[in-house]
């Protein structure tokens, strides 16, 4: 049971913040100036000039069923409501309450008069019913609520349940995605939604935690969620490619790893310093992740790594071709790796684009992916010192 509790509860919050962002988008054309709080009046606020406009408590159960009258989700939160309005009088019909659950109302019940459906809306009905149900209740977990909901007069009742709109079978954690797709797919093409939205969702939870994490938590302004999806539209465009590991590090293991690889003992060939060899490392993998995120998500060209690849290679092509005519017999070591070194640098510092996108990460870690296959080397006698091509590392800790 307690399992099934904390299932529950880590679901039910995600599902909050999903809610949160699909409720955003909803509403980001209809009210301009718009905020959105989570557990910060409510469960989800939306507000204006600092003042809210609606409340949406969004309740998820792995395990939906019928609500009825006395469902202590729905007390619960008609008490929150309830003591809400007796504290802020001002809001009195001017806040929209909104209960959103994955669960279906049950038939002939009170909850199900205060779906929005002016077809069949019926709040002095629900009141009454209510009224009757908060009576007979003998949940001893609601009794605050249906107290405090009966100590009001049934005018005060009626018009608190004027302002709440109850919306069953809502999606669930699963279909919220989905959702958020649907919310957002004119910003890429159909087949990189998926992707498109994993990193609205992303973005979003970091945006949520920082909320969260301020004393008295804090509004975000619905125009901020407009500029991601903008950013991302532009990112998902036919020239760019999106970046997810500008600021990612690899892990200690990963780092103990790939200290060994030939990339590596290339650049000590030509006397990269410590501080060098780890820039390194931290390009490779951060150019090795973002390649395969892009692969699997679909978003590459046929044969565009391959492309790049063959780019790269013709660019350090050019800069070995004019140091070759450096290289002497009898040279010292000192001497050759300097020309390792000016290779190096000539070839790297020069930023060659996949597309527009021209972050340093991925040009500078593609070509010490080159390098760790011995493809192309900075030392001129590389391939006598370390050996032929290889197949690269596909077992590396942390790296895809």
């Amino acid at each position: 049971m307690a399992d099934h509790s904390a299932a529950d509860s880590a679901s039910g919050y995600l599902y909050q913040c999903r809610y949160a962002l699909l409720a955003a988008l909803r509403r980001q054309d209809v009210t301009p100036g718009l905020e959105v709080s989570i557990e910060c009046f409510d469960d989800i606020s939306f507000s204006t000039d600092g003042s809210p406009i609606e409340l949406l408590q969004a309740k998820h159960s792995l395990r939906p069923k019928a609500m009825g009258d006395k469902a202590r989700q729905f007390w619960n939160t008609i008490g929150i409501w309830t003591k809400r309005v007796i504290d802020h009088p001002a809001e009195l019909g001017k806040v929209r309450l909104t209960f959103v659950t994955t669960s279906r109302l049950g038939p002939d019940t009170a909850v199900s008069l205060l779906r929005p459906d002016p077809k069949t809306r019926n709040v002095a009905g629900a009141a009454t019913k209510l009224a009757l149900a908060a009576e007979e209740s003998k949940n001893t977990k609601v009794e605050w609520a249906t107290k405090l909901f009966l100590e009001q007069s049934p005018e005060m009742r009626e018009q608190i349940l004027d302002m709440v709109e109850m919306l069953d079978a809502s999606p669930t954690i699963v279909d919220v995605s989905d959702a958020l797709a649907l919310s957002v797919k004119r910003a890429c093409r159909p087949d990189h939604l998926a992707a498109f939205v994993e990193r609205l969702e992303g973005w979003w939870f970091g945006i949520v935690i920082d909320a969260l994490s301020t004393l008295g938590g804090k509004l975000i302004p619905v125009s901020l969620i407009d500029s991601k999806v903008d950013d991302l539209r532009e990112e998902f465009g036919p020239e760019r490619l999106p970046l997810d590991y500008g600021a990612a590090d690899p892990s200690a293991e990963a780092i103990g790893f790939l200290e060994n690889r030939p990339f590596v003992e290339q650049l000590k060939l030509i006397g990269l310093g410590p501080t060098g060899q780890k820039m390194a490392i931290i390009d490779y993998f951060r150019a090795r992740e973002q390649r395969s995120r892009w692969a699997r998500d679909g978003l590459l060209r046929q044969n565009e790594l391959t492309d790049y690849g063959r780019q790269l290679t013709e660019h350090w092509q050019r800069r070995r071709g004019v140091a070759e005519a450096r290289v002497k017999t009898g040279m010292s070591e000192a001497e050759l790796a300097g020309i390792g070194m000016d290779v190096f640098s000539t070839t790297t510092n020069n930023c060659i684009p996949i597309r527009e996108v021209s972050e340093a990460y991925v040009s500078q870690g593609s070509y010490h992916m080159l390098s760790d296959e011995r493809r192309i080397g900075w030392h001129p006698e590389f391939t006598e010192r370390l050996g032929g091509t290889s197949a690269g590392g596909d077992d590396e800790p942390g790296v895809e």
